[in-house]
């Protein structure tokens, strides 16, 4: 029996809507989740497994006929999914009622409860959320059943505030796989038949490194789970260290073989480290305009000469400033007060000459 697994695709969000390059990446999103289905039938794929937050929030009557229609070309695919965190079924929700298609399965109580695919010789297990939170471990009452020959169990768990869990205590309930929903980031445990598919296309700048599913095979005496890269972008971390000579354009030209290295149509953040000219701070905006940039970390100092300042200006209050400053070490944080608050007062002193 072969399977796909997926979790955690928050259709309906749109990450980087306020930069131009980012408008179309709430379709991208869906896009993605099309492709899978597409993927289903190239592939031969018996079951398509997911593991809560299909959603970004509890759907409406629109969502689930968009997901249907998506639904609709599958070939010979079976589906089985919950709802988690983030698209929770709430008193009046369309999960509870939708028409689904006979090969749709969807695991809508809180406690665990299954579907047995008998065409497929399998039973799927799992519950779902009825609140953004649930602190009770409803997944340690699943039990694998005696109706089918491969036993899945579906669930969406992490902290102490999202269905917590024994992973290890799971893994020896019997189960031949485990697909859980929570964790944004892949993580495939072989030994344990259990994995978090992560989110399918990545979501926020934290959510660097590859995204995609989780395609596996059971039979009668083995379980086979791999991860597949599949997202459309990656978010990937420019780091730089400047130096008191370089200039503004050779920092941009820096970075810009750096995004056309990675591809341009990945999404980046750039994190800046080290010396900077006082009077030649980097353009911030011309460094978000070099390509999908999400974000500019500035971790750089600016390169004063602090010894010979006080030097210069040990008569007034910028010497007493820097005195106050330099009785003790101080660390990074301290460091950037300082040199924030020299800067203010050389500027001040500047305009007054």
């Amino acid at each position: 029996m072969r399977f796909i697994h997926i979790a955690d695709l928050h259709l309906g969000s749109s990450p980087e809507a306020e930069f131009l390059w980012g408008k179309n990446r709430a379709e991208e999103i869906w896009d993605s989740f099309a492709a899978v289905i597409d993927a289903c039938n190239e592939k031969e794929i018996d079951l398509l497994l997911i593991a809560g937050d299909l959603f970004d929030r509890p759907p409406v009557w629109a969502d689930l006929d968009r997901a249907a229609k998506l639904f609709a070309r599958l070939t010979a695919t079976e589906v089985v999914m919950i709802a988690g965190a983030s698209d929770y079924i709430t008193e009046d929700s369309p999960w509870k009622t939708y028409p689904w298609q006979s090969w749709v399965h969807m695991l809508s109580d809180k406690h665990c409860m299954n579907v047995q695919l008998g065409n497929i010789n399998t039973s799927v297990h799992g519950c779902s959320y009825y609140a953004p939170t649930e602190g009770k471990p409803y997944l340690e009452d699943a039990r694998p059943d005696k109706e089918s020959e491969y036993q899945i169990l579906l669930g969406y768990t992490g902290d102490d505030n999202h269905m917590p869990a024994d992973l290890s205590e799971l893994s020896e309930k019997g189960f031949d796989y485990i697909a859980l929903g929570y964790e944004h980031k892949a993580s495939v445990m072989q030994s344990m038949h259990m994995a978090y598919a992560g989110s399918l296309e990545p979501l926020s700048v934290q959510e660097t490194g590859k995204h995609g599913f989780i395609l596996g095979e059971i039979n009668e005496d083995s379980t086979t789970i791999r991860f597949v890269p599949f997202a459309c972008r990656e978010y990937i971390n420019i780091k730089v260290r400047l130096s008191s000579d370089i200039t503004e354009d050779e920092l941009e030209e820096k970075l810009t073989v750096a995004i056309n290295q990675y591809g341009r149509d990945n999404i980046f953040t750039i994190s800046l480290e080290g010396r900077y000219q006082p009077k030649e701070p980097y353009d911030r905006a011309r460094l978000l305009a070099l390509g999908n940039v999400a974000d500019v970390k500035d971790g750089t100092m600016p390169d004063y000469n602090l010894v010979a300042l006080l030097d210069e200006h040990k008569d007034d209050m910028i010497g007493m400033y820097l005195e106050e400053f330099l009785k003790e070490p101080a660390g990074t944080r301290e460091q950037k007060a300082l040199y924030c608050g020299l800067e203010a007062l050389l500027n001040a002193v500047q305009k007054t000459q």
